[in-house]
């Protein structure tokens, strides 16, 4: 099992890897040609600046939220934008979906 130094409560502490706790908000939705059913799945195309609803009533502050796209991150501002003020639900992407692209939006717990 690895070991690595984590900071708690401001103090270094040498901790099992898998003590490590998971995402609290952990989702994807996939875009699909047609038939798209459920809070997982998109009809696509989606053209840039549409609004994308967080799936399973998701909530985010924007300092928060991790977005990814086919695995790979993404950049606010650069690559989405948020969606409101406050608690949010929402963010627009700053160019277009295509089918067969996945998004997943991920809330990591603090350290």
């Amino acid at each position: 099992m690895a070991k690595k130094l984590s900071l708690v409560n401001g103090i270094p502490k040498m901790t099992d890897e898998s003590a490590t706790l998971p995402a609290i908000y952990d989702e994807y939705i996939d875009i699909l040609s047609s038939g798209a059913s459920g809070d997982n799945q998109l009809n696509g195309p989606i053209d840039a600046g549409t609004n994308i609803t967080l799936p399973n009533s998701g909530t985010y502050d924007s300092i928060e939220l991790l977005v990814y796209l086919s695995g790979q991150r993404l950049e606010d501002v650069i690559d989405y934008t948020y969606v409101g003020s406050g608690v949010r639900t929402q963010i627009a992407f700053t160019f277009d979906l295509e089918v067969g692209d996945r998004i997943r939006f991920r809330i990591d717990r603090n350290a």
